[in-house]
């Protein structure tokens, strides 16, 4: 497990990246924003798949759809983080708001470390994936990334 994170780790590759959502053409969307920012991104529409990605390789950040049809989405988060402790999750939803007791108490306990709601601002999606990946890599800037607060 050790040689997967120095792996992840090394600069020179890019930072590997797993969306998942139910719906196909968010996922397209969120694929289209990072690719071109340098991320190496797998996107799924199943939670169950996502685990199984999960297992075979390792991502950096994970952008988890709150509502999933197979499995919800926060459960999806607290499996990640069980099973890909080194992957800084960021929780994306059209249903929840960032001050829902759910959302912020999922960032209090470091379940995941920002919240997007849809619509969503592409460049908010690209600091939010920067953020995750600083994490992920063990980075801290000074700027409190890891507190879960934005």
């Amino acid at each position: 497990m050790a040689n997967i994170w120095k792996r992840l780790r090394k600069k020179q590759e890019p930072p590997r990246v797993l969306i998942v959502d139910d719906e196909p053409d968010l996922c397209w969307a969120l694929e289209n924003i990072l690719r071109p920012a340098g991320y190496a991104v797998t996107s799924t529409t199943k939670g169950v798949e996502a685990l199984e990605l999960l297992a075979r390789d390792p991502y950096a950040a994970a952008f988890v759809d709150a509502k999933l049809p197979d499995v919800d989405g926060l459960e999806l988060a607290a499996l990640i983080r069980q099973r890909s402790p080194h992957t800084a999750i960021v929780l994306i939803s059209g249903y929840f708001y960032q001050e829902d007791t759910s959302v912020t108490e999922g960032m209090q306990n470091d379940l995941f470390i920002g919240f997007i709601s849809k619509p969503f601002d592409l460049e908010e999606v690209r600091l939010m994936a920067h953020r995750a990946v600083s994490i992920a890599r063990g980075e801290n800037h000074g700027d409190g990334l890891h507190s879960g607060r934005r």
